[in-house]
């Protein structure tokens, strides 16, 4: 069996437990703004968004198999158009969202052009090179994005009401859980199957009739989108954004999430946002603690557990 296929199998849960994990899960995510503190809520909200950013980055590197580093540029790119839309021109809030993603959508579609020619570390050196672009772009619109300054964010408005901290998780967990059926469709959908195809032999995917560059290019654009909404969220869930929060180093952290979460599986996004936000907090007392373990993880998973974290949930699960 192929590795794409091994992928593939891995991100299908059986029908009974899965529901019921999922319906768990969505139940305590409603209720969990009853019983916790407005730093734990910081926190949840946090998981969710760094999730959306999760399920487009693994649908490209886990389902097209295409490398990229320039995904915090796309999510820099999403947030500062939200807040720009919003803040500088009036627009509302979602229509801002809206906006701000089907413009990185763009972009995404433009960095793709290098996919058609590149693999492996060269595509992910081109990706680097864009992120770097639009980063230094962010950084030198001055009038526009504030520089170096950066910008800071008053509460966003939705039908005239202010959106707080309670307001905003909502909004996030919706569109999350839209995102995670948006990436389950598509997973499974044709346009999953085909990228499974090319990530496998772009000249068996050639001779079964479908058109590597013009899917390569949808999931690019797909990923850009989905890190769009996670950068529109995250700029008001912080109120204040600067171009070096956007760095490369976000983009390899991001990258590391899905690895360690698992690739090509719906599930592995959600573990590895989760691991990502959790871990951090659980060692901040310690020194260079969250790094370290961060790094040995990553390596142990490269090592012993090719399908991620997820991939282990999975098969204890199956023995249970």
């Amino acid at each position: 069996m192929s590795a794409s296929a091994e992928i593939l199998k891995a991100s299908r849960p059986s029908p009974a437990w899965g529901a019921v994990l999922a319906s768990l899960c969505l139940l305590l995510a409603c209720a969990a703004p009853l019983g916790v503190n407005g730093y734990v809520l910081y926190l949840l909200t946090l998981t969710e968004i760094f999730t959306l950013v999760a399920l487009g980055l693994n649908f490209l590197t886990g389902f097209a198999g295409q490398i990229s580093l320039c995904h915090a540029a796309f999510f820099g790119v999403g947030a500062y158009a939200t807040a720009i839309l919003t803040q500088k021109a009036g627009v509302p809030y979602l229509l801002s969202l809206l906006a701000g993603a089907l413009l990185t959508t763009a972009i995404g579609a433009v960095v793709a052009i290098p996919a058609l020619r590149l693999k492996n570390i060269y595509l992910a050196i081109a990706t680097l090179g864009f992120g770097v672009v639009l980063q230094k772009v962010i950084f030198e619109w001055r009038g526009l994005t504030g520089g170096g300054g950066g910008l800071a964010l008053t509460a966003p408005r939705i039908a005239g009401y202010e959106l707080g901290a309670i307001g905003l998780y909502y909004l996030t967990l919706i569109l999350m859980t839209l995102g995670l059926f948006g990436a389950w469709n598509v997973s499974r959908g044709r346009t999953g199957r085909a990228l499974l195809v090319i990530k496998d032999s772009e000249l068996a995917a050639g001779s079964l009739g479908i058109h590597a560059p013009r899917y390569k290019v949808i999931a690019f654009a797909i990923s850009a989108f989905y890190a769009a909404i996670a950068g529109g969220l995250f700029a008001y869930l912080v109120r204040y954004i600067n171009p070096e929060s956007f760095s490369v180093g976000l983009s390899i952290s991001f990258l590391s999430m899905v690895v360690i979460g698992g690739l090509g599986s719906i599930g592995g996004s959600i573990v590895g946002a989760v691991f990502y936000v959790i871990v951090p907090e659980l060692l901040r007392g310690i020194k260079d603690a969250p790094g370290l373990v961060f790094g040995l993880l990553l390596v142990l998973v490269m090592v012993f557990m090719p399908q991620g974290l997820w991939g282990m949930v999975r098969r204890l699960v199956g023995r249970a």
